[in-house]
């Protein structure tokens, strides 16, 4: 969590949770199932502790793209709805401030309106702080799924391989064509 969010909270911190192997397990395999552009974004934001401008300029996309990302990540994660549950509703909403309060977009009256939300219900606080150790919770499946370190590659540099590739394919085939 960045230092923005540490001073927001004022109540006791929440101790990370120890994921068991089944819930990595479980977390990995969803986290699989989101296109390629999104865990990209995720693995940057997690693994390399990467900010959303710094990721945004890595990718060249905008930031509320990044923002955005995560967003999607963060809720395709959480438990699958379980019908009209309110309590799930207040954790969506947590997991959005928790997203929007670390991007640049961020706006001082939003910080304010955010701690008027957190002040409203003693379950937004709640849903808050489970935001922030679920994020922790996401650590270990990060780790796995980016291993190999592809979410740092630029897909650019793979096209201008490719096509370095195919020329040069394409000039031994001529030359030996005419030899």
């Amino acid at each position: 969590m960045t230092q923005l969010l540490d001073s927001l909270i004022t109540n006791s911190p929440v101790s990370p949770a120890l994921g068991t192997s089944a819930e990595t397990d479980l977390y990995r395999r969803r986290l699989q199932r989101l296109p390629r552009r999104v865990q990209q974004v995720f693995l940057l934001s997690r693994l390399d502790d990467l900010s959303y401008t710094d990721i945004a300029r890595l990718l060249d996309v905008d930031a509320s793209t990044v923002e955005r990302c995560m967003t999607v990540v963060l809720e395709h994660c959480v438990s699958e709805p379980a019908g009209h549950d309110p309590s799930r509703g207040i954790l969506l909403q947590a997991l959005r401030w928790y997203v929007h309060l670390q991007s640049p977009q961020a706006t001082a009256s939003q910080r304010i309106e955010f701690r008027h939300w957190l002040d409203a219900d003693p379950r937004h606080l709640a849903a808050f702080q489970h935001s922030e150790q679920f994020w922790r919770t996401l650590q270990a499946p990060a780790a796995i799924l980016g291993a190999s370190g592809w979410h740092r590659r630029k897909p650019r540099a793979y096209v201008g391989w490719l096509l370095v590739t195919v020329l040069l394919c394409g000039l031994l085939v001529t030359a030996e064509a005419y030899s």
